[in-house]
């Protein structure tokens, strides 16, 4: 039979050893996250550039005081509408088909391009009105308007 164990020695580990450890543990969490750290300390950096960095450590370290700031300023009758509508723009936001959106928006973008790359004096007859009418862009824009007009209008 086994003889009775009748008394632990706990292994003792020194404070050095632990702190070696937890350095290692350390270099080997930086090694692995390398690019977000540099990440982070670029965001700080810019943080700190424009000074808001000093604005929220102000503001953490005087936080009932600087609420107190906010929540007044917010009140003021100026920013009523606002946050009146927040809520429901939060849901319109949420409604939004963000890919159709982001493909109307870009053919915005192109179009305003185009109209500011014109020549503002120049005069458009009826005739080149009515000719442009034929070109197929002109055409697909006008029958995409149309179309919305028609869609917006449906009850």
């Amino acid at each position: 039979m086994a003889k009775q164990i009748t008394s632990i020695k706990r292994i003792q580990v020194s404070e050095q050893e632990i702190k070696k450890r937890n350095l290692k543990e350390v270099e080997s969490a930086v090694s692995d996250n390398k690019e977000a750290i540099l990440k982070g300390i670029n965001l700080l950096a810019t943080i700190n550039e424009n000074r808001t960095l000093d604005f929220l450590n102000a503001l953490v370290k005087k936080k009932e005081v600087g609420l107190e700031n906010i929540m007044q300023e917010l009140n003021k009758e100026q920013y009523a509408s606002i946050l009146e509508n927040a809520g429901d723009l939060l849901f319109l936001i949420g409604d939004l088909d963000f890919q159709r959106f982001k493909e109307i928006t870009s053919r915005v973008n192109v179009g305003m391009e185009e109209a500011l790359a014109t020549d503002e004096d120049e005069k458009i007859s009826y005739t080149k009105m009515i000719k442009a009418l034929k070109e197929p862009e002109i055409n697909r824009s006008i029958a995409m308007l149309l179309t919305f007009m028609r869609g917006m209008g449906k009850e």
